[in-house]
């Protein structure tokens, strides 16, 4: 099961990154050394998958399997997939609120050339707190192996989607009446803290408009963080280390 979910996952994942890569290459301002940036990212998300599918990812498949009583009958489903993405919207303002939480957000929050790789820019122990905690909340949701991974799919494959460079132009405000979109993400990854407490939303825009975050921009936007303009501070070792760096708190 274990090794079935994580192939489940990674080939579509890994087909649609190539396929956003390939459309910021020729549809968005060059950017320079990309493919270094991309390699680091990556480079990241590579070791948060080694730690962290085979070990509280298997978990959660294996508390899925065991704890997946339907509450809500014919619409558990809906209710579940609805549920997973008002809990990521929840754990994210979380991360932005508490400074013990944001050391560690803010390694994703530092690329300050955001692009489709930036999705998978995040620190291990965030996502593994994040998961850890969501445990309960798939036992209350009776999520089913098999919906975890349709919610987990969209979940990566909307968040390469808002983090990429593609500018959707007068598509983007059609489309993020239904998901986040790369316009409204971007707000949220501004160089001004004034445009954190935007756009939260993971999956579904339904909770930025619900809560009163949402939020859009005419102006361009920087992306990155003071502190980490260093070249050096976004080296895989350097984004690790990052949380334990002694500095002043930012946002």
């Amino acid at each position: 099961m274990g090794i079935n979910h994580a192939a489940s996952r990674l080939i579509p994942a890994a087909l649609w990154l190539a396929i956003i890569w390939t459309a910021e290459t020729y549809l968005s301002r060059p950017q320079n050394n990309r493919l270094r940036h991309g390699i680091a990212n990556l480079s990241l998300a590579a070791v948060n998958g080694v730690l962290l599918f085979f070990s509280i990812g298997l978990l959660s498949v294996s508390v899925c399997g065991k704890f997946h009583h339907s509450w809500f009958g014919i619409a558990s489903p809906v209710v579940a997939f609805f549920g997973l993405d008002l809990f990521g919207y929840l754990w994210h303002r979380a991360n932005h609120k508490f400074s013990v939480l944001w050391r560690f957000h803010e390694v994703h929050h530092s690329d300050d050339a955001m692009d489709v790789t930036t999705s998978g820019r995040f620190h291990f122990l965030e996502l593994g707190v994040g998961a850890i905690i969501r445990l309960p909340i798939l036992c209350v949701l009776g999520v089913n192996p098999n919906l975890l991974l349709v919610y987990e799919t969209a979940l990566v494959g909307v968040s390469m989607l808002h983090h990429s460079r593609i500018d959707l132009a007068k598509y983007d405000p059609i489309l993020r009446t239904i998901i986040v979109t790369p316009a409204m993400h971007s707000v949220h990854h501004s160089r001004d803290p004034v445009n954190f407490e935007r756009n939260f939303s993971s999956v579904l825009s339904i909770w930025d408009r619900t809560f009163g975050t949402f939020g859009t921009s005419s102006e361009t936007i920087s992306h990155g963080l003071k502190g980490f303009d260093d070249s050096s501070t976004h080296c895989i070792r350097s984004m690790l280390a990052a949380p334990f760096r002694d500095r002043d708190n930012v946002g």
